[in-house]
């Protein structure tokens, strides 16, 4: 039971049913072979190494991770589950790895 409601919460935070403020224009998410291809041609850093530091910095398990366009810049979207069950979408820069915001990190 409580694996189902981690996967519905999940589908739902990544389907965009948040009540963030931002519009669909503010953030745009690639697909994977176009996110590959992003990667090689901007020299972005490879998010599964940024996963790990987050992951460690924040004490909690992967999920998923997306390339987005976040306003001007690119930026990695991780979804992390916290040990008390909570999802949370974290941010990072991919050029840099700096934290670039949360939709509900605490």
């Amino acid at each position: 039971m409580a694996f189902f409601f981690v996967v519905a919460t999940t589908a739902y935070l990544i389907s965009g049913g948040t009540a963030w403020a931002e519009t669909p224009a503010d953030r745009v998410c690639f697909s994977t072979a176009e996110s590959r291809e992003k990667i090689h041609a901007h020299g972005l850093l490879e998010p599964f190494q940024l996963m790990r530091a987050t992951i460690v910095r924040l004490h909690a398990e992967a999920i998923g991770v997306k390339l987005c366009r976040w306003r001007e810049n690119l930026v990695y979207e991780l979804s992390l589950l916290r040990h008390d069950g909570h999802v949370i979408n974290v941010f990072v820069d991919a050029t840099s790895g700096q934290p670039a915001g949360s939709k509900n990190e605490r």
